[in-house]
């Protein structure tokens, strides 16, 4: 079996990296690239990452050179994709966009250049608010939708689908027309409310960045999110591990480094304590949450946009449903109208109709319903047997979508059970394979993926235990000649 490599970047973005100069393999010195999670249990992944070491002898990988044959496509966000190909199987090890280009310098030195690569989390979902309503009675996959379609992605990283929706048209998937490339499983936990309390920091009016609130729905439903190879934002409910039996590989000391400790913080704890936060909601939908509080003028032919946060009469923050302007009084030919009608904010926007006239913006109100977090309300479960034996290791979770203890507590319950009996673990296998002649592990290092449940036997130790990989961590150097790959994994406990 011989595979063969190819890295590629669509310079033209056109989606399909058959550009003239798209194919970059020749240069690739030194690939690293990483997808996944890094720790046991962490619910939303760590942000996917490729760089690449380039030969840039001919400069042609320096952006201010009139001469290089990319000399108008040397840019940020370029889709970027790397692949193998074992003679049976094509597969995507990373697809995401080029984030940075940094050109060694002095034509005597090394006449390298380094392309740092980026996923959807940091690029898209890290810096972008959401502005979503209030979720009422919606499960995670259905509030995680929700927040992906905010998402404008660039080409070609595109489709969707949704699986185990019971109005499936194409066996278990449902085909839906949206910019980002999903696989949400339909998720447990039916939340009562959220968006509402969504609050960035000590900032009160700002909201959540689309990342922090997938993380909170996440978390609540102790489930998984993450990018996959193929660039594709994956969703797993609180069953989806568990159900997997499946063993996919067995490394009987076959693996050429491991990491192994006993009662790692990352897995055990015997005093959980779980913050839910309960909501109330006004009997009637005409509350004041937000009220304009100096005028505002707007000159001839202008417009303005308004960003109105809502608080309650002691200044803290609210959500609010159902909402809609009232009390609008504009001098001159103008209009106000709502743009955006948030969870716990809406964008109004103020035009001036006139080509010749000022406007005045003299009082306006936002009315809604009104829903209120009454704060925190905490959750124990507690094991004071291992507490005596072993030492108190403390976990503690806040989660905004709870809005009752009875939750709080089963999570509390569940969080206490897997972690409570310290028992030594694998945190990560490393192997290395000829990248192009194969042997070894090498099958295994390019089919295993996020998800899989492989066993591992190790004689020093005298471990045996079955594990999921979590997070995977690969590099490709000496001209493609030499793969290494990391996994990180999580215990696979009953």
């Amino acid at each position: 079996m011989t595979t063969t490599w190819t890295i590629a970047v669509d310079w033209e973005r056109t989606g399909d990296f058959n550009g003239t100069h798209d194919d970059i393999t020749y240069y690739v010195m030194d690939a690293r690239w990483f997808n996944g999670f890094r720790r046991p249990y962490q619910d939303v992944a760590d942000e996917q990452m490729l760089s690449l070491s380039l030969n840039n002898s001919d400069k042609r990988f320096s952006p201010e050179n009139v001469g290089s044959p990319l000399t108008d496509d040397l840019a940020p966000f370029r889709p970027v994709r790397l692949q193998s190909n074992d003679g049976v199987t094509i597969r995507t090890h990373y697809l995401g966009w080029l984030e940075k280009i940094e050109p060694s310098v002095n034509q005597f030195g090394e006449r390298t250049t380094k392309l740092t690569c980026s996923g959807a989390a940091s690029l898209f979902m890290a810096s972008a608010e959401t502005d979503i309503a209030v979720q009422q009675n919606k499960r995670a996959d259905q509030i995680i939708n929700t927040l992906l379609d905010e998402i404008q992605v660039p080409p070609p990283l595109i489709g969707s689908a949704i699986i185990g929706l019971p109005t499936s048209i194409i066996g278990s998937v449902n085909i839906v027309d949206v910019s980002m490339d999903r696989s949400l499983e339909v998720g447990k936990t039916v939340f009562a409310y959220a968006a509402d309390n969504w609050i960035q920091g000590n900032n009160k009016d700002r909201t959540f960045s689309i990342y922090s609130a997938i993380k909170d729905i996440v978390a609540a439903e102790r489930g998984r999110f993450y990018f996959n190879r193929e660039g594709q934002a994956i969703f797993w409910n609180r069953h989806h591990l568990i159900v997997n039996r499946t063993i996919q590989a067995t490394f009987d000391n076959t693996m050429v480094d491991m990491k192994y400790s006993y009662a790692s913080l990352d897995e055990f704890s015997n005093d959980i304590t779980v913050t839910s936060h309960p909501r109330t909601i006004s009997p009637n939908g005409d509350v004041i949450l937000w009220q304009l509080d100096n005028p505002i003028t707007v000159q001839p032919g202008d417009e303005r946009e308004i960003g109105a946060s809502f608080h309650d009469d002691s200044d803290n923050r609210i959500g609010g449903k159902d909402i809609y302007l009232s009390g609008v009084s504009i001098t001159g030919n103008g209009t106000l109208t709502m743009k955006n009608a948030g969870a716990n904010r809406a964008k109004l926007l103020l035009k001036n109709k006139s080509s010749q006239y000022s406007i005045t913006l003299n009082s306006a109100d936002v009315r809604g319903y009104k829903i209120t977090d009454f704060g925190r309300m905490d959750a124990t479960s507690v094991d004071l047997e291992s507490i005596n034996f072993y030492g108190h290791r403390e976990m503690s979770l806040n989660l905004l979508a709870i809005d009752n203890q009875d939750d709080a507590q089963g999570i509390a319950d569940f969080e206490l059970m897997r972690r409570r009996t310290p028992s030594g673990k694998v945190q990560t296998i490393s192997l290395k394979s000829q990248a192009k002649l194969g042997g070894n592990q090498h099958s295994e290092q390019l089919a295993r993926t996020i998800g899989d449940r492989i066993k591992i036997i190790e004689s020093q130790t005298g471990h045996t235990g079955e594990y999921f990989i979590i997070g995977e961590q690969q590099r490709l150097s000496q001209q493609a000649t030499l793969l290494e790959t990391t996994w990180y994994l999580e215990s696979a406990t009953e």
